[in-house]
């Protein structure tokens, strides 16, 4: 493996010379800063990437923690963060919770401990102010914002959800059921309590028992939505859904029981991952711009990164004052309402 001392002693220069020419100093005579980078190039040095983060304390490693990474919203969002990142030379570490908030506690607190540049983190309950406080590197949350001291990105999940609810009772349906994922998950929380809002504005009833949790995936869509049209008396005619992919599991089971979509009963999504827009499922959802979501977080990650080194360097105590993003989301009208 070749080290700066092979690359001074064929330059003719000293380790430190050869270290600041390397690190692009200013005091370094441009000639024979050239001439080392090129010999570094030629004799195939690779830099000690453990050695450089004992010296700065961080690594150029970006940590992503999320609920699942299997569901295509969260995968698109770590496509979006990695590509991002990698433009700044940044790689990214995905990890997965799964929907656990412990498993969660561990990551965060293990990142850190691995000298992370950063933590960007969709967490998967709802926290008290001041839970991320004591993080201590750049820190983005894709939460609601609130007053804690981080940056913070999320959707406005209150409109998303007014937006499906409403929609599907201007289209005629009556008895509107909530299919939610996690019970845990902040999101799911808020596009409940919106639903239920919606609901009581249109004076319609709020069905306790039209409310359910569970997996965010096709099984538990197909399963609830069974239960509740083979059990109930009183049945629903139409669906909210906390992801499309939920409602997917819907679509297969009202497909297998012969009834029309929407003519007798109405399918509403939340996401617009890759499938909701084929011909053959065309299911009218809740669009989230995860591409800019993904931009957005690296962004603050990036400027929190610049300024604790600009402090550290000028070695002051400067504050900087966490930035709050709530983004719009869109309701896309097909075919299943």
């Amino acid at each position: 493996m070749i080290t700066i001392k092979d690359i001074a002693k064929k330059a003719g220069v000293s380790y430190a010379t050869v270290s600041r020419a390397l690190n692009d100093k200013s005091d370094v005579n441009p000639k024979t800063k050239k001439k080392i980078i090129k010999l570094a190039q030629e004799m195939g040095y690779r830099p000690n990437v453990i050695a450089q983060n004992l010296v700065k304390q961080r690594s150029n490693n970006i940590a992503l923690i999320v609920p699942d990474v299997s569901n295509p919203f969260f995968a698109d969002i770590a496509r979006s963060i990695t590509e991002a990142a990698n433009e700044s030379e940044y790689v990214v570490t995905i990890n997965n919770t799964g929907w656990d908030p412990k498993q969660e506690h561990y990551i965060l607190d293990h990142m850190q401990s691995q000298q992370v540049a950063g933590i960007i983190i969709k967490p998967t309950v709802f926290y008290e102010p001041g839970t991320f406080d004591s993080v201590r590197v750049p820190l983005v949350v894709f939460w609601h914002p609130n007053k804690d001291k981080t940056d913070f990105i999320e959707m406005d999940h209150s409109i998303g959800a007014e937006l499906a609810t409403n929609h599907l009772i201007e289209r005629g349906y009556k008895n509107i059921a909530y299919i939610g994922g996690a019970g845990t998950s902040p999101a799911n929380q808020l596009r409940l309590m919106a639903y239920q809002k919606a609901l009581q504005e249109h004076e319609m009833e709020v069905r306790q028992d039209w409310i359910s949790y569970g997996g965010f995936n096709l099984k538990s869509g197909y399963n609830r939505i069974k239960s509740l049209l083979e059990n109930d008396k009183v049945k629903p005619d139409a669906v909210f859904c906390g992801n499309d992919y939920l409602a997917l599991g819907v679509l297969q089971y009202l497909h297998e029981k012969n009834i029309s979509v929407p003519e007798e009963f109405g399918v509403m999504g939340y996401d617009d991952i890759y499938f909701s827009s084929l011909p053959m499922i065309n299911l009218s959802t809740i669009a989230q711009p995860r591409d800019k979501m993904g931009k957005k977080a690296v962004d603050l990650i990036l400027d929190q990164i610049e300024f604790q080194e600009k402090r550290n360097l000028e070695n002051n105590n400067n504050y900087r004052s966490p930035s709050r993003i709530l983004l719009k989301p869109e309701l896309k009208i097909r075919g299943t309402t």
